[in-house]
């Protein structure tokens, strides 16, 4: 009898020891009018990404499914029923996305993105997003990277360079943020 008790208490301890603490760091409806939650579990390197949508819980980077991705928050916001975040796992990178649902399918899209700075601009329509983020790194030739998603083709493999902002006709043009964690000077 006292060995099972002992061994139920082993089992008990465990559990608990092992079950995982979430935290909510943002939560956002989205088109549909259900939510998006980006949730934080506290580890001893940082705090380790998750995302809850329609109930389920999964990965915050589902783009990179083998890597543990442990950081701080750099940038959590709702913007026009999207979240917006991106994670400082180690200087000078951060590990981002955009979720949405498709205003007229209500279909989940994203874009996952790695980059220096924040994204400072979303553009979005019923058929596709672009994100917009100040190339401080230089590691080509331009002002600014543009991450795509299109209903039709999701994510473009790789981001724009561009000189230029994109043409903002038939996009409604959101700012997402004004601040850059790394890097001289400010986009005006």
């Amino acid at each position: 009898m006292i060995v099972r008790l002992t061994t139920l208490g082993l089992l008990l301890f465990a559990a608990t020891a092992n079950a995982t603490q979430l935290t909510l760091v943002r939560s956002c409806q989205l088109d549909d009018g259900s939510q998006v939650a980006l949730l934080a579990e506290p580890t001893v390197e940082g705090n380790r990404f998750h995302l809850k949508i329609d109930g389920a819980v999964g990965t915050a980077f589902d783009d990179m499914p083998d890597t543990d991705v442990i950081g701080n928050v750099a940038l959590a916001k709702c913007v026009d029923r999207s979240l917006v975040f991106a994670i400082s796992y180690g200087p000078p990178y951060l590990k981002g996305a955009v979720v949405r649902k498709n205003p007229v399918s209500h279909r989940l899209e994203r874009i996952d993105f790695s980059e220096k700075a924040l994204p400072r601009w979303l553009y979005v329509n019923s058929r596709e997003m672009q994100l917009v983020i100040p190339n401080i790194g230089h590691e080509v030739a331009s002002r600014y990277l543009v991450y795509r998603y299109s209903a039709a083709d999701g994510q473009s493999l790789e981001p724009a360079a561009r000189d230029t902002l994109p043409s903002g006709r038939g996009f409604e043009k959101l700012e997402i943020s004004r601040q850059m964690p790394y890097g001289p000077g400010r986009d005006k």
